[in-house]
């Protein structure tokens, strides 16, 4: 079992042998002792590579096999309406609705959010209120996903990607 120390917590791949199923997140170290079947080496050290690229400014984009044959048709196309936010980029709960192809199912867009079991890679958090204010996240900690630590992960995963992108398109510039 191998896990990520990253800026927000420590962050563990959940694999089969189809591909990625869920990120675990928490504050410490993961027990070494977990009774979690480790079912596709290859996925979750792609997972982890993938992430600290992420988390280091170098990769925009993951590239992983994801496995969500537990999850509904309908929860399936709000992870896939989910992952075509762009990088560096939030909308908000109504848009991500529209998208989805019901511009009146905001709260059901927060719920998809809020049920999304491979943060990051699906991107929930580039999604915000209509006001562009951050009241929720759940990462590490879905029980209370308006306490403070949860919100400033949000925050830290939204800047990363805004001071990433900016610099990106300085260096397109630059040449």
């Amino acid at each position: 079992m191998e896990f990520l120390k990253t800026r927000i917590g420590y962050i563990l791949p959940i694999t089969s042998n189809v591909g990625l199923k869920e990120l675990k997140c928490q504050r410490g170290p993961f027990c070494k002792n977990l009774n979690i079947p480790i079912s596709n080496l290859e996925v979750s050290r792609e997972t982890i590579y993938q992430i600290s690229c992420y988390f280091s400014g170098t990769l925009t984009k993951f590239s992983l096999p994801l496995d969500f044959c537990d999850w509904s048709s309908q929860m399936r196309r709000w992870f896939s309406t989910l992952s075509q936010i762009p990088y560096g980029e939030t909308i908000s709960y109504r848009e991500l609705a529209y998208r989805w192809g019901n511009k009146n199912a905001s709260r059901a867009a927060g719920q998809a959010c809020k049920r999304n079991p491979i943060p990051i890679i699906i991107p929930c958090h580039r999604v915000v209120n209509s006001d562009d204010k951050i009241k929720n996240y759940g990462l590490g900690n879905v029980k209370d996903s308006t306490s403070k630590g949860n919100i400033s992960k949000k925050l830290l995963l939204i800047n990363l990607e805004k001071q990433t992108s900016n610099y990106s398109c300085v260096q397109k510039n630059l040449h």
